[in-house]
């Protein structure tokens, strides 16, 4: 586990936030295994955008110090 995440746009309207090194593959897609939480980004004069966080199998953002702060992956 590398703790690591990385950030990938896949569309003009879509961003991945994946876990690198998870116990598992993740699909870059709303379909993942792994449930991902979409949140809606409005962006004014254009269509919005999707952010998805995608939930580790390893359990790494349960260490992270956002957690404590109630921010939830």
């Amino acid at each position: 586990m590398s703790g690591q995440w990385l950030a990938q746009e896949v569309s003009d309207t879509e961003v991945h936030a994946v876990p690198l090194d998870d116990a598992i593959v993740h699909e870059f897609t709303p379909d993942c295994p792994c449930g991902p939480r979409a949140r809606c980004i409005s962006r004014e004069g254009r269509a919005d955008g999707w952010a998805y966080t995608h939930h580790s199998v390893d359990g790494r953002e349960f260490s992270e110090p956002d957690h404590d702060r109630g921010v939830t992956p």
